[in-house]
């Protein structure tokens, strides 16, 4: 109980001084915006102008009289067809003026060349091409002088001499000497001339070992010649070639005689033979006739 009156004794003690410090407003009046309250909201009438804005804004718009519209433009008529005009007559023409005809020119013949024999151009040289080494023992080529036997050779002077033969032995020896100097003869390559021909037979007959020889060197130095002309690398075999040359190393004639077996080898050889050019010349001793010789052109 008597904590209740002090809760109440103070509690209303409490409120007192509460309310006795709240601040009062001064001002009296309706309040409006504005800060403090200082604006106050006032109805006044309006002025004339004010007047003049609001019948100028409720005043409804003047009706717009339309534009114009421009009339379309005329369109012109197509123009009328145009009257057909005759075509010009074409004039006659006149009789065409007679021409005297112009006497005929004489046809000059075309003048003969002249027979000019033109020598045989020599095939072009080909590109050098690594020496060939040759070999160790070179063959002695197949010379081929004459169809006739080859003369007996001439008897040593450190023989004893040999028993004189009988009369009819001797005719025969005789016999024999005319016949092989006259097969000589015909044996003589083409081209040379008769006296040539004799020249050489009696060589031949004179000196049989000798003449041998030269066509020996000869028949060496022109193998020698085709064999550098001869590819490396285009294969392994060996083609027996006939080749006819003149006294002066002219090529006249050259056919395979025994195949190597490879029908491009055979091509080879014989393009080797043709492209040497012109080979050496015979020795003087041997006369003006061509030889015919049968070398063997081996391939690498």
């Amino acid at each position: 109980m008597r904590g209740l009156l002090e809760l109440l004794a103070f509690g209303g003690t409490a409120l007192v001084l509460h309310l006795a410090l709240w601040p009062q407003d001064e001002t009296a009046g309706v309040e409006s915006s504005g800060g403090g309250g200082a604006d106050l909201a006032t109805v006044a009438a309006s002025s004339a102008a004010i007047a003049r804005q609001v019948a100028e804004w409720e005043r409804p718009p003047e009706p717009v009289a339309p534009a114009e519209i421009a009339p379309p433009p005329v369109v012109e008529p197509p123009p009328e067809a145009l009257p057909e005009l005759a075509a010009p007559e074409a004039p006659i023409p006149e009789a065409p003026i007679p021409v005297p005809d112009s006497p005929a020119l004489p046809r000059l013949a075309a003048p003969t060349p002249p027979d000019v024999e033109l020598a045989a151009p020599e095939p072009p040289p080909r590109p050098p091409k690594p020496e060939v080494k040759p070999d160790p023992a070179p063959e002695v080529p197949e010379v081929r002088q004459a169809e006739a036997d080859t003369p007996r050779p001439v008897e040593r002077p450190d023989r004893k001499p040999a028993p004189t033969p009988a009369p009819q032995q001797t005719a025969r020896t005789e016999a024999s000497q005319s016949s092989v100097a006259q097969q000589a003869q015909r044996a003589v390559g083409a081209g040379g001339t008769a006296r040539g021909q004799a020249g050489q037979a009696s060589a031949a007959t004179r000196d049989p070992g000798r003449i041998a020889s030269m066509m020996a060197q000869w028949g060496a130095s022109i193998r020698a010649r085709i064999q550098r002309r001869v590819p490396e690398g285009a294969g392994r075999g060996a083609a027996l070639v006939e080749l006819t040359v003149s006294a002066q190393g002219t090529l006249v004639a050259v056919r395979v005689v025994r195949s190597s077996g490879d029908a491009r080898l055979d091509g080879l050889a014989l393009a080797a033979v043709r492209q040497a050019g012109r080979f050496p010349a015979a020795p003087a001793a041997l006369g003006p006739g061509a030889r015919s010789f049968s070398l063997e052109v081996r391939s690498r």
